[in-house]
């Protein structure tokens, strides 16, 4: 299947993962959290973005790896999905009206490239399985 999407490529622990940029609201630096009682370990704390209070996610650590070694980003979702910002190390590149080809397996559906392989994310399922976790 090859289209042509538009999709934010980023690094979180050792694995690379796409999200379609019409789910992110923002990419900023790393801001001072404020604390969320009784969140899980992942969830780093919270911070607002255009006046919504959005936790923040480690990625990696929330996906099974480590906690995200080295830092560099807050990519923040749509706030019409949901307040969750997402802590990643690099943002690897913006991908604008480039073709793609989509594979999917038993793992999860993967972005394709000429030099490039990433897990596609869906903030919408992201959203949903974490509010279920924080719910726990």
């Amino acid at each position: 299947m090859s289209e042509v999407r538009r999709f934010l490529l980023m690094q979180a622990g050792s694995r690379r993962y796409a999200l379609a940029l019409e789910q992110v609201a923002e990419v900023s630096e790393l801001r001072t959290l404020s604390p969320v009682p009784r969140a899980p370990v992942w969830c780093l704390g919270a911070t607002r973005s255009a006046g919504v209070v959005a936790a923040v996610i480690d990625l990696a650590w929330y996906l099974g790896e480590e906690p995200e070694p080295a830092p560099e980003k807050l990519v923040v979702l749509d706030q019409r999905l949901g307040g969750l910002a997402l802590q990643v190390g690099q943002i690897s590149s913006v991908m604008l009206e480039a073709p793609v080809r989509l594979e999917q397996d038993s793992y999860g559906t993967w972005l394709m490239t000429s030099d490039t392989k990433a897990e596609l994310l869906d903030a919408v399922e992201l959203i949903q399985e974490i509010s279920a976790a924080m719910a726990r």
